[in-house]
């Protein structure tokens, strides 16, 4: 079971602001949303259906639009894992499976 939450927004509200503290899934249920990133020079303007992936330690400010709007935060979903190039795969079966020692870095 997760847990999903669900906002409303009037279009007359101002902006709220959140603190983003896992990978999260910003969805629009229904209407139009303003999101602005901290630190980043784009906007972006979500519709209801649309999905905007989050990273820890963001800050976003949300405006909804004119009509308003409900969205939610929910998990991201899991990034799909792809095989090794067949190159990276000969060269591992060459090796015989041997993984590489250990090394540190200067600092």
């Amino acid at each position: 079971m997760r847990e999903l939450r669900l906002y409303e927004m009037d279009g007359n509200e101002p902006a709220g602001r959140w603190r983003i503290v896992d990978r999260t899934a910003l969805q629009v249920a229904d209407g139009g949303l303003w999101v602005t990133i901290e630190g980043r020079p784009d906007d972006h303007w979500l519709h209801a259906g649309e999905t905007l992936a989050l990273l820890p330690g963001m800050r976003v400010w949300i405006s909804a639009a004119a009509g308003g709007a409900v969205f939610a935060f929910g998990p991201q979903a899991a990034p799909a894992v792809q095989a090794a190039p067949s190159a990276w795969r000969r060269l591992a079966a060459w090796r015989g499976g041997r993984a590489q020692a250990a090394a540190s870095l200067p600092t």
